[in-house]
């Protein structure tokens, strides 16, 4: 209990601190995010992993193991976990054919997964000619894929993929490369993430993180760091925050 009301009174006073800052930018992540894509990649990982005989005793992986283990992380180091056996050559043409999997079912999809509120947010965000970025562990086949289905490849500024950078989330690199991109600073910037990585490397980055609930459970994303907690794009409360801001 008192770690929690520790925790409570340093996430008022981080936003307290930051609504002070004008906005100098909006920064998502993609999957979970923009698309709630996490129920389509939790059933391919489901689908593939089962033909790897003997692993997890050929049970199927369950949402808890999908959220803790896989969501949100880059596939070098989800492999590297799942697989510790398996040569790098082996473990990234294991991630090839999941990848494309994913979008070979997914790919019809992308519209109807469009997070709710998001158009709104987009005339928000666009009616101030705040600078954006998309900042992704996903591929890039992968991130253009879904920004592209969901029609927000002119929205997007800069697009920046965490296998690109030096380090992927949940390092700070793929968020500072985007502010980098912008010509802004991170420590007035919003990042909306859904997944413990990308809250740990917005965080680290600075930036004011607001947590969707697209698939993990709050306190994780408390525990992580995560200055509000939004449903989707339409929850009032996000609403209430930038009003705050400007």
């Amino acid at each position: 209990m008192v770690a929690f009301l520790a925790r409570a009174e340093s996430l008022a006073t981080s936003s307290l601190n930051h609504s002070e800052e004008t906005i100098a930018g909006i920064l998502f992540d993609v999957d979970g995010t923009l698309v709630n894509s996490d129920p389509v990649h939790f059933a391919i990982f489901e689908e593939l992993l089962l033909k790897e005989d003997g692993f997890n005793n050929n049970e199927p992986i369950t949402e808890e193991y999908f959220r803790t283990n896989i969501a949100g992380r880059q596939n070098d180091l989800i492999l590297k976990d799942l697989f510790p056996e398996w040569s790098i050559e082996k473990r990234e043409e294991w991630a090839i054919q999941k990848e494309a999997r994913f979008r070979e079912v997914a790919s019809s999809s992308f519209m109807e997964r469009k997070m709710p509120g998001l158009d709104k947010l987009k005339s928000w965000i666009e009616k101030r000619n705040l600078p954006r970025a998309a900042v992704t562990n996903a591929p890039r086949l992968n991130a253009e894929a879904m920004i592209g289905g969901i029609d927000y490849m002119n929205f997007f500024q800069t697009i920046v993929i965490g296998d690109e950078c030096e380090k992927a989330k949940p390092d700070p690199c793929p968020y500072l490369t985007a502010c980098t991109n912008l010509g802004i600073n991170a420590k007035q910037c919003i990042i909306f993430e859904d997944s413990p990585s990308g809250a740990t490397a917005g965080v680290a980055a600075g930036a004011f993180v607001i947590g969707v609930l697209s698939g993990q459970e709050e306190s994780t994303l408390i525990d992580v760091g995560c200055h509000l907690i939004i449903k989707d794009f339409d929850d009032t409360k996000l609403w209430e925050y930038l009003e705050s801001r400007l």
